[in-house]
């Protein structure tokens, strides 16, 4: 049937090939403007007909709600235009051309209703009353219906009905990075002691001979404890999350570091304008089947209630975990985290250079930790947990006796030496070993002496103040119930000496290790700095004994990481843009025991996130 309003002009592509690229644009500017005819024509068209039968002036309230229409249609065509949907000149020539149509249809309708009036003019009813002509509404809905499912139809057909739309599997993704560049100060007491052996770089090599031919020192890579340095750094991240379903999803993040250090992300600028690695920060899955459970698998980020004592914060875990909250009502929730994690898993041909191999000797951190996050009021909370990480066979064995002359010779305790650790844990050899002459060289590894058993007590107290800035206090307790300070003395200990007495200066210096470390840190203002003129300010102190902790997960800035370190941090951020942000940190810590180690750390950062 003939609808009663003008028909859109059909999008077809023009010659040329701009015309080509646009014509789904110029249909989706159809697609803006027949639903609104539909809706208003006949509307439109019924008080044209009942007004030119009723009383004069009809004809201006016509061309009011015409003109009132052409405003819309325009304002349409303006802004596809300005969203670079038409390109300005194609939007120009649009509403020229539908300005003409219109005037032309008006002129022809105003032409056509006179001629009707004056043909058949309106007959009085002798009891005075006037036949109206009218549509009734339901063939205005079956008109709307009909045009609204031609249009449809059609933009499904072409594919042209969302032309801004992304396909589904985008809208499910996330994506989020951050960038930090870094400028760091070292600054080391020149009374330091000079000798301080990197045993990781030992034990990531070949061993250390600790006989070396007569007239010739004993050499070792020690660490740097006396000379200041200062570090241009940077640190990228990026992530991407997708969601596979409502209740699965898996995650990535790829980062500059290297696949040697896992509490460190920075690269350092400076080595000839080389290009910088980009390694993979996390691939993991997550499986949530209700609100209150959430199951993990893969490289996935820290899923403890914990401070930067225990964990360095870009530390990642590799195994599974399960985290189940129970509200036991709507201000408390109980939170309970279980995981399984590899630390290391053997070498399939270990070792490498004998034809007889060694038995697997694996290395898990197996993890417990329950909780409780109680909200008193709108402007006070507290979180708390209580963890228990047990990190099976990570500390040393003694070797059976073994005769090593030559850095190819393995023994069979080889393989219980970290593959990771930065320093403060106190360490034995590894090998029992035989010397049958005594030029002999004795080639040695080094392990860890103490076991560890850790229970850590975590506790925040949040105190929301005014104009978004909170007051938030840290405090972490940790304690090592796998040492033991007789069997470590057993395994006769290279390093964390305390003094001689002073009636004995010249004694053989005896071990003097610990077991506890804390934390308590102070935090004003913004947690976390998303727009300019925000900022905060914080201060702290901690204290770490040398076989408290894992010394190779601690943080890395902090006395340049490890344990057997106390001191003070204080610093803070300020925010200079939307995302973005500067900060200032100040480390300050010395031994706990052993030789003089005095580490001051400063870092200017300018940090941005999207």
């Amino acid at each position: 049937m003939k609808h009663p309003f003008p028909a859109v002009p059909a999008c077809t592509p023009e010659a040329s090939s701009t015309a080509r690229v646009r014509a789904p644009l110029a249909r989706c500017i159809a697609l803006a403007v027949l639903p609104l005819l539909a809706l208003g024509a006949p509307a439109r068209a019924e008080s044209t007909l009942s007004e030119t039968f009723v009383r004069p002036g009809a004809n201006a309230a016509a061309g009011s709600a015409t003109a009132a229409q052409e405003t819309v249609t325009e304002e349409l065509i303006r802004l596809l235009a300005e969203r670079f949907a038409l390109a300005p000149e194609d939007a120009d020539r649009l509403i020229r051309r539908l300005r003409d149509e219109q005037a032309a249809s008006a002129a022809k309708a105003d032409t056509s209703v006179a001629a009707a009036a004056r043909a058949q003019p309106p007959v009085a009813d002798p009891k005075g009353r006037v036949r109206v002509v009218y549509i009734p509404e339901s063939e205005k809905k079956r008109l709307r219906a009909e045009v609204r499912d031609e249009v449809l139809a059609t933009a499904r057909e072409e594919n042209w009905a969302q032309p801004f739309s992304l396909p589904a599997w985008v809208k499910s993704m996330q994506l989020d990075g951050d960038v930090r560049l870094r400028q760091e100060f070292d600054y080391l007491d020149p009374s330091n002691s000079p000798q301080f052996i990197n045993f990781q770089a030992v034990n990531a090599g070949s061993p250390l001979n600790t006989n070396p031919p007569v007239g010739q020192p004993l050499s070792f890579p020690v660490y740097n404890s006396t000379e200041d340095r200062q570090q241009p750094r940077y640190r990228a991240r990026l992530g991407l999350l997708a969601n596979v379903s409502d209740s699965f999803s898996v995650g990535f993040r790829f980062s500059t570091g290297n696949a040697t250090n896992p509490v460190s992300t920075n690269q350092t600028l400076g080595n000839s304008f080389n290009k910088q690695s980009f390694v993979i920060d996390r691939a993991y899955m997550n499986y949530r089947p209700d609100e209150s459970l959430s199951l993990w698998g893969g490289r996935m980020p820290n899923p403890w209630l914990s401070t930067e004592l225990v964990w360095d914060e870009d530390l990642g875990f590799d195994g599974i975990a399960l985290q189940h909250k129970r509200p036991w009502r709507e201000s408390l929730v109980q939170h309970t985290t279980l995981g399984v994690f590899s630390l290391e898993n053997t070498e399939f041909n270990y070792p490498s250079t004998s034809l007889q191999k060694g038995n697997s000797r694996d290395k898990w951190l197996l993890g417990a930790q329950t909780g409780v996050e109680w909200q008193f009021s709108d402007k006070l909370s507290v979180r708390s947990a209580l963890a228990f990480y047990d990190f099976v066979d990570v500390e040393g064995e003694l070797s059976s006796p073994c005769y090593a002359p030559a850095t190819t010779i393995s023994c069979d305790s080889d393989g219980s030496r970290p593959l990771f650790m930065q320093r403060g844990n106190t360490l034995f050899g590894l090998r029992d070993l035989v010397v049958l002459a005594p030029t002999d060289p004795t080639y040695q590894y080094f392990g860890l002496a103490s076991e560890f058993r850790v229970l850590d007590l975590t506790t925040r107290i949040d105190r929301r103040l005014r104009n978004g800035q909170h007051l938030i206090v840290d405090a972490d307790l940790a304690y090592n119930f796998g040492y033991d300070e007789g069997d470590v003395r057993k395994l006769v200990p290279v390093n964390n000496f305390g003094p001689c007495p002073a009636a004995d200066p010249g004694c053989s210096p005896p071990f003097d290790g610990g077991n506890r470390a804390f934390l308590l840190n102070v935090l004003w203002g913004v947690p976390k700095i998303a727009e300019r003129g925000q900022w905060n300010v914080f201060a702290g102190y901690r204290r770490l004994e040398s076989d408290a902790l894992v010394d190779a997960f601690t943080d890395s800035d902090f006395h340049l990481g490890g344990t057997n370190a106390k001191g003070y941090h204080l610093g803070g951020a300020y925010g200079i843009a939307h995302n973005a942000w500067l900060s200032a940190r100040w480390l300050s810590a010395t031994e706990v025991t052993g030789a003089p180690l005095a580490i001051d750390v400063l870092f200017l950062d300018l940090n941005a996130r999207f």
